[in-house]
């Protein structure tokens, strides 16, 4: 009987060893350098009717954005994208909007490290920090970089950036940016609820900013150039709510914004955004609601939205429904109205885009 249980345990342990070895050997190989194109592109027509300051605008809007990414290994990417734009309005049209009205050029080009709980960026990039289009719009891209530490259960984030020359016609100033960023629950659940909070700090250093992109900011003189009257730097605090409801995703974003810097009543801005539904798949739809409200120099509206007319100084309503109709593919159609704080007039826009996303 012994024998017989000698050699059960030594084909059990050769049969053991085997399988141990056998996926040893066949341990998953590493994953192999990917190149990938990807592209964006929106047609919009936008109309604008100012009512008591100018006369009705009414233009189109034509984007397309490829991008070529490099991924050596799978911590690592190289990325590279470019813009090709033309707008209906004259060439020497006043920049009210980020983007140039015509012609092409690279508008991203960077590195993505991403080392363990790290993620580091340089170059030219995508805005990588928690932020609502209230403080940055993030068709701006942001030349300089950022590093960013997440905790192990993806709870809390820790990040820093630097950025220089942002804007597309000639400033050359410099922006640092500090910021926390918690959160609560899972994001990709179907039930349940995910809370998301940050708090940021700003300082912006503004050099050589072509004079249009003061905007709405109150303006001074130096040199016999206009420059911004006060200096900025702004904290920001954003929340984040997002649940379902009958299947129907929920977005419950409220921004509030102060520059320490502003004088009183000049230095406030706030932001709350009700969204329900997605986009991304045939037949899906998603409908939002929008409330601003941004005193003269709470932020620097050099940087801030285009989808809104006016950038600081007003208080406004937005809304828009939209549909996909192929994937990744949609129509939205928002309309929005503001007045400058110092008048009773009110600006309507009405926006129709055409989105196809990456």
């Amino acid at each position: 009987m012994r024998p017989r249980l000698n050699r059960a345990a030594l084909v059990f342990l050769a049969a053991t060893t085997a399988a141990a070895q056998e996926a040893q050997y066949f341990e998953e190989p590493p994953a192999k350098p990917k190149l990938s194109w990807r592209w964006d592109l929106l047609a919009r027509y936008d109309e604008v009717d100012h009512r008591d300051y100018y006369d009705t605008i009414q233009r189109g809007r034509f984007e397309i954005r490829p991008e070529i990414d490099f991924d050596p290994w799978e911590s690592l990417r190289f990325g590279l994208r470019g813009v090709f734009d033309y707008g209906t309005e004259p060439e020497n049209y006043p920049a009210f909007d980020n983007y140039r009205a015509r012609g092409g050029y690279p508008d991203r080009y960077y590195a993505l490290w991403t080392p363990g709980r790290f993620a580091l960026r340089v170059g030219r990039f995508g805005q990588p920090l928690v932020v609502s289009e209230v403080l940055w719009d993030h068709d701006i891209q942001t030349p300089g970089g950022s590093a960013s530490w997440t905790s192990p259960d993806g709870a809390w984030t820790i990040a820093a950036a630097g950025f220089y020359a942002a804007q597309n016609h000639g400033d050359r100033s410099r922006i640092g940016v500090g910021q926390v960023v918690w959160r609560f629950g899972e994001e990709s659940a179907e039930k349940g609820v995910q809370l998301e909070a940050s708090a940021s700090y700003w300082s912006y250093d503004l050099r050589q900013m072509p004079p249009v992109y003061i905007r709405e900011n109150t303006p001074a003189v130096s040199h016999g150039q206009p420059v911004y009257a006060t200096e900025f730097h702004v904290a920001d605090l954003l929340v984040r709510l997002r649940s379902r409801v009958c299947e129907v995703p929920l977005l419950l974003s409220l921004d509030g914004i102060h520059n320490f810097e502003a004088s009183t009543k000049r230095r406030n801005a706030f932001e709350a955004t009700l969204a329900a539904g997605s986009v991304g798949s045939p037949g899906q739809l998603r409908a939002f609601y929008t409330y601003q409200y941004v005193q003269r120099d709470a932020l620097v509206g050099a940087y801030n939205t285009d989808d809104w007319w006016f950038h600081t100084w007003y208080e406004g309503h937005r809304a828009g429904v939209a549909v996909t109709f192929l994937p990744q593919t949609y129509l939205q159609v928002s309309g929005s109205i503001q007045r400058r704080l110092d008048t009773r007039s009110w600006v309507n826009r009405y926006l129709v885009d055409v989105v196809k996303m990456f």
